[in-house]
Parts: C-alpha cells; structure tokens; sequence
C-alpha cells in the first residue's frame, strides 16, 4: 500500500468520523429540541386550564348571584332542578348555563387543550360534586331531548377526577 492509499484511507476514516459526531450532536439538538417544545405545549395547555378555570370562577360567581346553589348543597340542588322540571324558564337557563361551562371543560380537556391533572387537583370533587347532584336533570334532559350524549363530556371529566374522600369522610391516599 502506497503512502498516497493510507493518507486517503486516514482521510476517509476521518471525514466518516467527523460525519458520525455531527450526526450525533444532530440528533442530539433535535431530542433537545422537542423535549423543550413538548414542555412548551405542556405549560401553554396547563396556563390555558387555568385561564379557563379563572373564566369559570367569574361566571360561578355570576350564576350564584343569580341563584344557583352551592352544587354540593344536594338540598337546594334538588330544588332548583324540580323548578326547572316544572317548567320555570329561569330554572331551566341557570342550570344549563352551569352545566354547559364545566360540559366545556370536559370537551377541552378530553381534547387534551386543557391539562386533567390541573383540572382534577383545581376542581376535581366540585366536578364531581355537579355531576352527582344535577344528574336527575341531565337524565330528564336526556330522555325529553332524545339525545343520550348530552353533557356527556361533563360526565367523562367526573369520572376522570381522583375522589378526594370514601363514603364515611375519610380521606383517600397519602
């Protein structure tokens, strides 16, 4: 072998292995890349959940003016809800307002816009909380309408929530 082979063969090995490290910190850029973009869209998803929640929270207030109740006040829930089956038109728009924004919140965060984990440590038992008590009515509304579907978001969210208490009051977890 000449000495012109073995200086190609160096050449070569080495223009292949200053090849392989570009590729390598290619590849690494890219990883960085969308790891940062993945934490990106996290904390864009989490900060529009809690945009939402602050809009919910104003429109709570709004409605409780109006006359909702607590929705874990099953009581006065109850009432309201035998008032709107009654046919009492205010009844009747208080609670489908209530119900249609946390229906929302369930569309958002079933279509992953709005973070669960957010949701549920927020929110989690008052969801499910409003999903208990205005269940007589979304069945009504169900079976009146003919539309098996209605609310079914706000319903598929109440399920997703972690329960923060047993039957008897006890706390659940850690």
């Amino acid at each position: 072998m000449t000495s012109y082979e073995r200086w190609s063969l160096v050449a070569s090995f080495g223009s292949l292995l200053i090849s392989v490290v570009a590729f390598g910190a290619l590849a690494w850029q890219l990883l960085m890349l969308a790891r940062g973009t993945a934490q990106d869209h996290d904390r864009r998803r989490k900060q529009a959940t809690m945009e939402y929640l602050t809009a919910i929270m104003d429109r709570r207030k709004a409605l409780y003016d109006e006359g909702i109740p607590d929705e874990r006040d099953h009581t006065a829930v109850s009432a309201l809800i035998s008032r709107a089956l009654a046919g009492d038109p205010t009844a009747v728009r208080l609670i489908t307002s209530y119900l249609t924004a946390f229906n929302y919140l369930g569309v958002g965060t079933r279509s992953d816009a709005f973070d669960r984990e957010v949701v549920d440590q927020a929110w989690g038992g008052l969801i499910i909380a409003v999903r208990d008590n205005y269940a007589p009515w979304i069945d009504a509304q169900r079976q009146s309408r003919g539309e098996p579907r209605l609310y079914e978001d706000l319903h598929w969210l109440a399920t997703e929530m972690t329960p923060r208490r047993t039957a008897q009051g006890e706390p659940v977890g850690p």
